[in-house]
């Protein structure tokens, strides 16, 4: 009989060479004819990429967590990028010539692996106002910021984090106004 741990990590395989595995497929914006497949990674690959991070040995001003932040990034989708036809084959591997994490730097535009990482992000978020723990009262004020701030004022990753909030937001109305929507389906009337 096969131990928990072996079972997991065949049910796993199993799950990713049959197409079930969480996963996202993602557009390059380079290349919107290329997709990647994306999977969340498993707690030994995620210290992988801590350990990577660490090694840097980078101190914790500006500089030092920017780079951080952006090798984090690089080494996670190291890790999680995968064929899109077998999601247990890694794209990015290292070899005698080259490590992972570089070839993907040679392969990949910067807006190609910002794109990524903000998708994978987005699919291993568990996160919501009840389950950070945010009164209603402190969504009062967000709503109250965002209403009195100057939008065109922003600018840099302040800019491009609301644009990212907005398409997300819009995406999600989009999604809960579509035809045959319980959530709004009863609420919603129309001027027809």
């Amino acid at each position: 009989m096969a131990s928990t741990a072996g079972r997991i990590k065949e049910r796993r395989l199993e799950r990713m060479r049959l197409g079930q595995a969480v996963c996202d497929f993602v557009a390059l914006p380079s290349d919107p004819e290329i997709r990647v497949a994306i999977v969340p990674l498993t707690e030994a690959e995620y210290w992988k990429v801590l350990n990577e991070i660490n090694e840097l040995g980078l101190p914790d001003d500006l500089a030092g967590v920017t780079i951080k932040d952006r090798v984090r990034a690089q080494q996670t989708l190291v890790w999680a990028i995968r064929e899109p036809e077998d999601l247990s084959q890694r794209v990015y591997v290292d070899t005698e010539e080259m490590d992972a994490s570089t070839a993907m730097q040679d392969d990949l535009e910067v807006g190609d692996i910002d794109e990524i990482i903000d998708r994978y992000n987005e699919m291993v978020e568990k996160s919501s106002p009840a389950i950070d723990g945010i009164p209603p009262e402190e969504l009062e004020h967000v709503k109250k910021v965002l209403q009195e701030m100057d939008w065109n004022e922003l600018s840099g990753s302040a800019w491009f984090a609301l644009k990212r909030f907005l398409s997300r937001i819009s995406l999600v109305q989009r999604m809960d106004r579509s035809p045959g929507s319980i959530s709004t389906n009863s609420s919603t009337t129309t001027s027809e």
